[in-house]
């Protein structure tokens, strides 16, 4: 309910002109007039500094630094997923308010993260007949990913569904979308339990993964688009931590985001592997448990990640934090370097 309510808010106490409104002077008025928009975008680094050594469980895994990201604009905060482009120079992230931000980053010289560019954009999704989301209940994005072809792919829950953004700009998600045939298994999950995660995989298959609730029992619907055919899965969830997004690490296997929250002082923040090999027809993944995330590193409801692999075998793995619009709440950046894993 507290969503719905700012989605109100943002559509109403925005001018019209910095929120996308309708143009009398466009063909089809209910075409954006301005999309995405020019926006301020504030970080500030967050505790452990760069001089400071974080002991982390998994080998070859460092902490790389965290941002406090704001902005000025209502409609900023709620991301739910992101992308990182290859050079790892900029960002894109989704909102479940049906929002998109587009930034730089920057790095000091031995690759912390240090701080982002003022200048944003700032965008508005639009759903399969060119429209703004005019109420919340459409409007929750959730998941993020390239598409096999060109352009991206974004879930959305309540009304489940995959949309197809065919830009060809760098991570944009402006212009009209198309719907992607969903199986009945993902159609048919919770209202609130739904499209959690997208992931392009190597071989160009989509990797598809729900949240789960806890009237679906310990197993979320799980599913990969190969070829033109679903293939069916589960994936098993437990101690009360449901996955929110995946990247694919170089090894084979797909790191999994994983958050836990039963109320104050229960946030649980951690990674888990799956090897792609175990995807089969109706398998039941469990994943292994890579590592927490503990004080001192910043926490807080991290929903959406992103890997990119450098030519040197490293990983950096981003993530991203949900703020859900709440002043008890923060949209944190995070960054970790994953060095070359020994696996014999």
């Amino acid at each position: 309910m507290q969503k719905i309510i700012i989605f109100i808010l943002i559509l109403c106490t925005t001018p019209t002109s910095l929120l996308f409104g309708a143009s009398s002077k466009l063909d089809n008025p209910a075409q954006p007039e301005i999309n995405p928009i020019q926006t301020t975008l504030i970080a500030e680094q967050e505790s452990p500094a760069s001089t400071e050594t974080i002991e982390l469980a998994q080998q070859n895994l460092k902490f790389r630094g965290t941002l406090l990201l704001n902005s000025p604009h209502p409609a900023f905060g709620g991301f739910s997923d992101l992308l990182v482009s290859n050079d790892r120079k900029t960002f894109l992230a989704v909102s479940d308010m049906g929002f998109w931000l587009k930034g730089s980053l920057h790095y000091t010289q031995d690759g912390f993260l240090k701080g982002v560019s003022r200048q944003a954009e700032l965008g508005q999704l639009l759903d399969t007949e060119g429209k703004t989301f005019a109420v919340k209940y459409d409007a929750d994005a959730e998941a993020l990913c390239r598409a096999p072809d060109s352009g991206y792919l974004v879930a959305l829950e309540r009304i489940h569904r995959i949309n197809h953004y065919k830009s060809l700009k760098n991570l944009d998600l402006s212009g009209k979308a198309t719907a992607l045939p969903l199986p009945e298994q993902l159609k048919n999950v919770p209202l609130n339990g739904g499209i959690e995660t997208l992931l392009l995989l190597p071989d160009n298959s989509l990797f598809v993964l729900t949240e789960g609730n806890d009237s679906a029992g310990s197993l979320s619907e799980a599913a990969v688009l190969a070829n033109g055919e679903w293939i069916n899965f589960k994936y098993q969830h437990n101690s009360n931590f449901r996955p929110t997004s995946a990247g694919n690490l170089l090894d084979g296997r797909i790191l999994i985001l994983e958050r836990r929250y039963n109320g104050p002082g229960t946030l649980g923040i951690r990674f888990c592997t799956i090897k792609r090999s175990r995807i089969k027809k109706d398998a039941i993944l469990s994943p292994k448990v890579f590592t927490e995330i503990n004080l001192p590193i910043p926490r807080d409801n991290y929903e959406g990640m992103d890997i990119i692999p450098d030519l040197n075998g490293n990983q950096w793995i981003y993530i991203i934090s949900d703020d859900n619009f709440s002043p008890m709440q923060r949209t944190l950046l995070s960054l970790f370097e994953l060095g070359k894993i020994d696996r014999k």
